[in-house]
Parts: C-alpha cells; structure tokens; sequence
C-alpha cells in the first residue's frame, strides 16, 4: 500500500502553491536532507524525499502564514475529543517565531509537518472500540495513514484549502462536536460530556460523506432514519439484536431487494434454537413451521430429508446443515428482506411479528434488524410504488436504481432535530470505549 503511494507520488507531479525553489527553500531542503536521511522507514522522510526536500510550510525563508492557522486549530483540539498537548501547539509557536535561518525553518518545517499529520490522523482514526467494519468496497473510512495525509496536503491548490478538507466530518460527527464545544466552554466537564465525547468517538468512524440518500440506524434507540442529502425524510421503529447476539457496527449499501423471501437460517440459530427445538418435538416442527433442510450453501442445493440429520449431534455444535424457511406469512423475514451483502449475515427486513413494534424495547433479533414500515422503506429505496403482495416467485429481486448506504452505528448521545438525546447503554460497550480512550495520549481527557 505504501509503496504504491510512493509510486504514485512519483507518476504524478505534485500540486506546488508556490512557484520555483528560490535559494533560501533550497538551504531548508538540504538541511531535511541531512536530517532525513537516516530515517529511511519515517513516512515523513519518505514524504520529503519523493518531493525533493521542497519544504511545505516555508517558502521564500519565510514561514507561511497557514502555520499559524494550524496552531489555532490544534490549540482547539478539544472539541474534537482530541488532547490539544499531543501536537505541542506552544512549541509550534516557539519554533515558528524563531525560524530565522535555514536550521530553524527546517526545525519548524518538519515540527508542522509531523504536527498536522498526527492531528489528521488522529481526527478521521477511531478507537477500536468505536470501529465501523465496512462491508461494501464502494464505502470507504477516511485515510488515516501518513503517507496519504501528506500526499493530499501536497496536492491541495493551497494548505487552507487542504487544512478545510481534512478537517470535513460527517453531519453527525459536527452536531455531536458542537455540543461538546459547548459544554467545554461552559467549564461542563461531567457525565453528560464525557458522554459526548465516547459518541463523538464513535462518529469519526463514518466517511466525510454519508452519500446523497443513505439510512442511519442507531440500535441503543432502535430507529432507524432516511435522509436524503442530509435532510432527514422519515424515521421508523426497528428490532434489533439482544444483548446476547447485538446488532454490529458496520456500513454497508442495499443494492437490492428480494421480495417473498426465504429465510436462511444463520448455522448459529440451527444449533442453539432449531435443533434444540427438534429433540423436543421432533422432525414435524420443521414441517410445522415450513424448513427445509437442504444439501449445501449453492443455488442447485437439493431437499434433505430431516430424520436422516442427527440433531443432537447438531445441537452439540457439530456443523450444522444448512436450513431455510420457505417464504409465506409465518416467514421470519416477511414479505421483503433487504440486501446489503456482508460476511456478518446482518440485514434489514420485514418481520412476521408485527406486533414487536409496540414495545417500548426492542431488543429481539438475533442481529438484524427488522423494520416497522417495510413498504414505505422499499418504495423510498426503490423511487417507485411496490407491491409486494404480489411477488409470486421466491426471492424475487427488486434492484434499487441508486445503491443506498447503510450506517449501523451505536450511539447513546445522538442529535436530532429536538437537540441532543441519551439512550441506554443496552450492548454495555460505553466502558470499554471509555477504558481505551482514557490509555491513548492522543485523547481528551475530561473530569481529570
């Protein structure tokens, strides 16, 4: 991966905002030569090198004015959930007021170098404990490695114009920083701002940008959201995993719909439900709720016969057959199942049981997450009126015109149009967030 951007650094000549490399940029490049050159692995260095030791922040022996804007973003670190003293900002400002002679520039260039690097990096990279998985190739988390960092500073018609890029979040990540902004300048320091912040960790993990129309479902409040360029167009109730088997942070995109679904039983499920479920009613359960046992995973697998399985063996945890439930109104995913392909088996549906939708909780699936108003969400997805009563063939497929995004994220502040709301921490993951953040140098620490 690296290399390849070294690779393309040199196809491609870099963006200069200044024009030839007069003497005095020359005397600071030898220097970040001489300093560089026994750092062949430094990503810094090898920044440098691919272009020439031409300084960034200096040009004409003078220090551009940008570095100083950099400065006033890092000493503001703190509504980003960011500990400002991780980029040193008091001595950005020592070295910048000091840079006299091609020494002291080369100081200051490669101290604002590695200052904005760790400050973008750290601003786009979440703890794990807040990770997205993103499932789709066409999503894609924001770089958080040096190298492109740099590079894209480089390439940038001008470093405020690569300072605002960098800088861009998502809409959910800026109403969640704006509260937390808020709150630190009130001298708030408490419970609810810590909590902010554990969310506001959560929220660098989505993309700059969330797409033209995307769905966001937030479990700790089991609803899901459709907005369309930002503007929220609805809002749904859903069920999501128990706390047992919880819906996963992941991002995703449904490309198609398949109406009059079968239901492909997770193996998990056919160990610990259905073949329990068999020992104690025998085969007859599977035809009373219409499963089939099938032969294998393909698309030609074969009908099995279910007394020939051994079900007690199965519920011991020996590979399980593979087991589906054919479509119908008993069907678990209902009349339409949403497909946003992942290796996690986790997608939104449609749900026999109706009547889940009342419960003020709603933790019960096994990780999907099934929706209230199926309908209405296949029409938005699709741009046009659906029947689905009136699929006749299995699986029918329904492709959505413009693939549609989907953010499964866990957020116990989350804002909305009323202000900001709390949710209760049912996965019980705000400690473990908590816990890795309060170990990393680099993150606010509040109440301390």
């Amino acid at each position: 991966m690296l290399a390849g951007l070294v690779l393309g650094l040199i196809a491609t000549p870099l963006v200069m905002r200044q024009g030839a490399s007069g003497p005095a940029d020359d005397a600071v490049g030898r220097v970040l030569r001489s300093d560089l050159a026994d750092a062949p692995t430094d990503p810094v260095a090898r920044f440098y090198r691919v272009r020439g030791y031409h300084p960034l922040w200096i040009t004409g022996g003078l220090v551009r004015p940008e570095a100083r804007d950099l400065v006033a973003t890092l000493k503001t670190a703190a509504g980003d959930g960011l500990n400002p003293d991780a980029y040193a900002p008091d001595h950005l400002d020592a070295v910048i007021s000091s840079a006299k002679d091609a020494r002291s520039e080369a100081v200051a260039e490669l101290a604002l170098t590695r200052a904005y690097a760790a400050y973008v990096v750290d601003l786009h990279r979440p703890a794990r404990a807040a990770a997205l998985q993103f499932v789709d190739p066409s999503l894609k988390s924001s770089p958080t490695d040096i190298a492109t960092v740099l590079q894209d500073a480089a390439r940038a018609p001008s470093l405020t114009e690569a300072m605002a890029d960098a800088q861009r979040m998502n809409p959910v990540y800026e109403a969640l920083r704006q509260a937390l902004d808020e709150r630190l300048a009130n001298g708030d320091q408490g419970p609810e701002a810590r909590l902010i912040a554990l969310n506001l960790e959560r929220a660098r993990a989505l993309p700059p940008e969330l797409g033209d129309r995307y769905l966001l479902v937030n479990p700790a409040r089991e609803t899901l959201w459709l907005f369309d360029h930002d503007r929220m167009a609805g809002s749904m109730r859903v069920v999501v995993g128990r706390r047992d088997l919880p819906t996963p942070a992941m991002a995703g995109v449904i490309r198609y719909a398949l109406a009059n679904p079968y239901w492909n039983v997770p193996p998990d499920l056919v160990r610990d439900r259905l073949a329990p479920a068999v020992l104690r009613h025998g085969t007859r359960y599977l035809l009373q709720h219409h499963f089939q046992v099938l032969s294998d995973a393909s698309a030609t697998a074969t009908p099995l016969d279910p007394d020939q399985v051994d079900w007690a063996a199965v519920a011991a945890g020996h590979q399980p057959p593979r087991v589906r439930q054919e479509p119908g109104p008993g069907n678990m995913m209902g009349q339409v199942k949403f497909m946003l392909p992942n290796p996690l088996g986790v997608y939104l549906h449609d749900t026999s049981e109706r009547s889940l939708f009342h419960d003020a909780s709603r933790f019960d699936s096994a990780g999907c997450v099934r929706v209230q108003y199926p309908r209405w969400l296949a029409n938005w997805l699709l741009q046009r009126t659906v029947r689905l009563d009136q699929a006749k063939a299995p699986d029918e497929r329904l492709d959505v015109p413009r693939p549609v995004p989907v953010y499964i994220l866990y957020l116990t502040a989350q804002p909305t149009a009323k202000g900001l709301t709390f949710a209760h921490d049912i996965y019980q993951r705000n400690e473990a967030l908590a816990d890795e953040m309060a170990a990393m140098p680099d993150r606010l620490k509040l109440g301390q």
